[in-house]
């Protein structure tokens, strides 16, 4: 196998992946951001510390991303919940990427678009029995790679399968909310 396929260094993936298999105390993964309020609906989030793999971690550099709301803000970036979405995205591109490295599959291009709907009378506190998430989201692919339209479709199901952002939409996840 070539040693990066797609821009995905092979070698260091199947690496990874025989080492969690040989010590699964390896794939035990903390990701933190820190959080601090601007204005109005507006946050900043940076993102830098990271523990994987036995040990503490950091990015290669600090990110800071913003957010705010539309009608409340003031326009310091976009929603949290367009942040869920760009990670969705992200997460089973990432997926589709690796998964047809694995596969010698190249890629020429890979796109998608991904939406959902939300109520917000939930979200404003004008109704109870309103949901405050998102009710659906919908993730369109356009994959433009060397290989059959059912290779294609399998890449994408196993994007999706194995991403850890579409688990935590699909499946309920503990969220714990507590003060210092």
């Amino acid at each position: 196998m070539a040693e990066e396929i797609n821009g995905v260094p092979c070698d260091k993936m199947f690496g990874a992946i025989a080492k969690v298999r040989e010590n699964g105390d390896l794939a035990q993964f903390r990701f933190s951001a820190k959080n601090e309020w601007v204005e109005g609906t507006a946050a900043q989030s940076t993102i830098h510390e990271w523990y994987g793999l036995g040990a503490d971690q950091v990015h290669v550099e600090e990110f800071t991303y913003k957010a705010d709301h539309p009608t409340l803000g003031h326009g310091h970036g976009p929603t949290p919940q367009e942040y869920v979405l760009h990670a969705l995205a992200s997460c089973i591109t990432a997926g589709v990427a690796t998964g047809a490295a694995a596969r010698e599959i190249k890629l020429n291009r890979v796109s998608s678009t991904v939406s959902a709907d939300i109520d917000v009378r939930g979200v404003l506190g004008v109704d109870p029995d309103v949901r405050k998430g998102f009710s659906q989201v919908t993730i369109e692919f356009d994959i433009d790679a060397d290989c059959t339209e059912a290779e294609k479709d399998a890449l994408m199901a196993a994007g999706a399968k194995y991403s850890a952002v579409y688990d935590m939409l699909a499946n309920p996840t503990e969220v714990t909310v507590t003060s210092v």
